[in-house]
């Protein structure tokens, strides 16, 4: 009777969080889940992310080089996001095809994660109605489960690294530690600063010295690893995306230049999240610090509360000691500006905290929220740039043509050579970032800033480059000599001659 409780509650549980996020996306952003269709979107990250997916899951990895202005990996073929991301992503990409299988992973992650949480917490249905409450009035993060962007991937990571942890903590079961472990090592390897949550398993294992040392070594060997990653498997982005100039400055011994260049870089980091949470205020848009500094400000204020009156607080306590420290990591070694995406996970880490212990607080949030949004402060949908992309026929009609382009072509080609693979899109003139997608399962992507194109002394090793019309990319083109592969509304396609 019991089992059977149990796998009932799950169902229901599972099949309540599904109901929520698929009516939510489909009420707020007025397009079904079927009809979303990545190639309209604007986001150019998504297409990178859809591409390098299809191409692991039809031949274990690209087959041409996924870069930016012409670079690649020291090592395999994969962007500035992998490969780790992308194999974990395999798992549910194997059955789950076609152009929106990113789309399909995150939400699948997000309900696994949900249901993880909510099951090995064991959380009243009214706890988890508050969780589903307080996401429908954040928004973010709920659009970004209906994109081709891997923060789904990690909301799902948190949400099950609370819920084993607090399996951990009730029962000390062996495989609770066994799935917490490998929870955290997962996230790791995704990504560098999430090594933080390895907090989890190390306050459980306080104070016994031989779970202690376990844990220090999981987490020590899947950082190392996610650094090798890093350093040999991510190509190099437009920009340096990890500044990790602190750390080679106390490597050199020179701990007052490291400390100032912290303090410096801090400085500036925390000026430029003022001005994006002032503009928010200003009804400009963003508002991503604006959401994570009210519940982080929340958890706070409950932490303090809860300490002064002798109440539950573990939960509040590892998840702000975790945000705080990820938020720094953030600020010193990231840009700004990226960096702003990111606080959408400490989002999800800290409403899990609340949920478990301080629920009405959480509530507390949600209307301030609603408050914030009316005034025009936080968007929901399209006129906050938070729109969900429909079916574009135009669009999809050229798509179909430029795949049969290059799959004609790439059936003439004998080469392994893996720039032979490649299609390098014009990043900054008219070209639609959407026609990537036409680009057949396996082949890589390098993204070419114009201006570094337009720059005869920079090599093209592409064998594809799509463009638009008229454009000085193209005029470089023609003047080598490069064959005219297909021309539409929305780019055109060069292959060398």
């Amino acid at each position: 009777m019991r089992s059977k409780s149990f796998w009932l509650g799950t169902a229901a549980t599972l099949a309540a969080a599904l109901a929520f996020l698929l009516l939510y996306e489909w009420l707020v952003y007025k397009v079904p889940v079927t009809d979303i269709y990545l190639p309209a979107s604007s986001w150019s990250d998504e297409v990178v992310y859809s591409k390098q997916l299809s191409a692991v899951v039809e031949y274990g990895a690209p087959r041409g080089y996924f870069g930016f202005n012409e670079s690649h990996a020291d090592i395999g073929t994969f962007a500035a996001w992998g490969p780790a991301i992308f194999w974990l992503y395999a798992i549910p990409g194997f059955f789950l095809r076609g152009q929106n299988a990113f789309l399909w992973c995150n939400l699948f992650f997000v309900a696994a994660g949900w249901l993880v949480f909510a099951r090995a917490a064991r959380l009243k249905a009214w706890q988890q109605a508050a969780f589903g409450v307080v996401l429908a009035c954040l928004n973010a993060p709920v659009r970004y489960v209906f994109s081709a962007m891997q923060e789904p991937l990690h909301y799902a990571l948190v949400l099950a690294i609370t819920g084993t942890a607090v399996l951990v903590r009730k029962t000390g079961r062996k495989p609770a530690w066994a799935a917490l472990a490998i929870l955290c090592a997962a996230a790791t390897l995704a990504r560098p600063y999430n090594a933080v949550y390895w907090l989890y398993p190390l306050v459980l294992a306080w104070p016994r010295r031989r779970a202690l040392l376990r844990c220090g070594a999981g987490a020590l060997a899947s950082l190392a690893a996610t650094l090798v990653l890093m350093a040999k498997f991510y190509a190099p982005y437009f920009f340096t995306n990890v500044d990790t100039a602190p750390l080679k400055m106390l490597a050199h011994l020179q701990v007052f230049s490291a400390v100032r260049y912290t303090a410096d870089k801090l400085g500036t980091a925390f000026t430029q999240v003022g001005q994006e949470i002032a503009g928010a205020l200003r009804g400009e848009g963003g508002g991503y610090y604006l959401i994570f500094l009210l519940l982080l400000a929340v958890t706070l204020v409950c932490l303090a509360w809860d300490w002064h009156h002798k109440r539950p607080l573990f939960w509040k306590g590892c998840a702000a000691a975790a945000a705080l420290v990820i938020f720094f990591a953030l600020m010193l070694m990231y840009r700004t500006a990226e960096a702003s995406r990111h606080t959408l996970v400490l989002d999800i880490l800290l409403l899990a905290a609340l949920v478990l212990e301080s629920p009405r607080p959480a509530l507390g949030t949600a209307a301030v929220t609603l408050v914030l949004t009316a005034a025009g402060i936080l968007g929901l949908t399209a006129s906050g740039g938070f729109g969900m992309p429909g079916w574009h026929e135009a669009i999809a009609a050229e798509s179909a043509q430029l795949t049969a382009a290059l799959t004609e072509s790439q059936a003439a080609i004998g080469s392994d050579d893996p720039w032979d693979h490649t299609v390098a899109y014009s990043f900054g003139d008219a070209a639609h970032v959407g026609m990537l997608y036409a680009v057949p399962d396996g082949m890589g992507l390098q993204f070419d800033e114009a201006a570094y194109l337009e720059d005869e002394s920079h090599a093209i090793r592409s064998r594809y480059m799509m463009t638009s019309p008229g454009s000085g990319v193209e005029a470089r083109l023609l003047d080598e000599g490069w064959t005219l592969l297909y021309q539409g509304q929305y780019c055109t396609v060069y292959e060398r001659g």
